[in-house]
This record gives structure tokens, C-alpha cells and sequence, in this order.
């Protein structure tokens, strides 16, 4: 069994092909009852290490210490301000950080990641 053409997204099908050595023809097999639970709102989901529908703000590191912000749908730095346009959350569903302005937005490289401009957009969770 192998991820067909190796590529890591959602609904990719699974196909027979000859053993190639790829990370598409690896598996874990977990019990059912050794599945850790999906973390609750709050808790932290340690392979991402990020807290599961909690807000937060995303801070600069350069001298002035201006928060992630949206002019648009397009990622900016901005004095604090308080709006929500400067709030975030990460969704443990679609494993996206989302935007508290827009939450069925979330964090996309613009144009497919053709381009280096970072935007939020629709979230459909095609990249993982």
C-alpha cells in the first residue's frame, strides 16, 4: 500500500504499487484502545505545541514588538490595537491556525504557495 505520488493531503488515495522505499509506504498501526484522546479546548496538542481553540497574538521580535495583524485578507504588523484582527487560534479539526476576525479563515501562503505573501483564506486543510 502507498499514498499515491507520495503526497500528504487530505482524501489523497491509496493505491498497490511496488515497494520504493518512500515515506508513502510507511504506517503506524495504533490500537483503539491505546488512541489518545482528542485534546479539549484548552489543552495543549503537543505535536503542533500550540493550545487547542485558545486565542492568542503573534508578537515581533524586531524593536517595536508589532502584533500579526490583517489589512484585508493580507498579513501585516501592526501596533497593538485590541481587534480581533490580531487574535489567533489553532484548530485541532483542521490543524490550522485561524483567524478570531474571520474563523472560518485561516493562515495561506497566497496563490497556492507561488508567491511568499502570507494571507488568510477559506480554510479547506488541503495542505496537510
Amino acid at each position: 500500500m502507498t499514498i499515491q505520488g507520495d503526497i500528504d493531503s487530505e482524501n489523497r488515495n491509496v493505491i498497490v504499487e511496488n515497494k520504493n522505499g518512500k515515506l508513502g509506504q510507511t504506517w503506524d498501526i495504533v490500537y483503539a484502545d491505546e488512541m489518545p484522546p482528542t485534546p479539549k479546548k484548552g489543552e495543549m496538542f503537543a505535536a503542533f505545541g500550540m493550545k487547542v481553540d485558545t486565542p492568542f497574538h503573534v508578537i515581533s521580535n524586531l524593536p517595536d514588538g508589532r502584533f500579526l495583524d490583517l489589512i484585508g485578507n493580507n498579513m501585516v504588523i501592526k501596533t497593538r490595537n485590541g481587534l480581533k484582527s490580531q487574535e489567533w487560534t489553532f484548530n485541532y479539526n483542521t490543524r490550522t491556525i485561524r483567524s478570531a476576525r474571520t474563523p472560518s479563515y485561516s493562515w495561506d501562503i497566497q496563490n497556492s504557495g507561488r508567491t511568499p505573501n502570507m494571507q488568510v483564506y477559506s480554510t479547506n486543510s488541503g495542505w496537510f
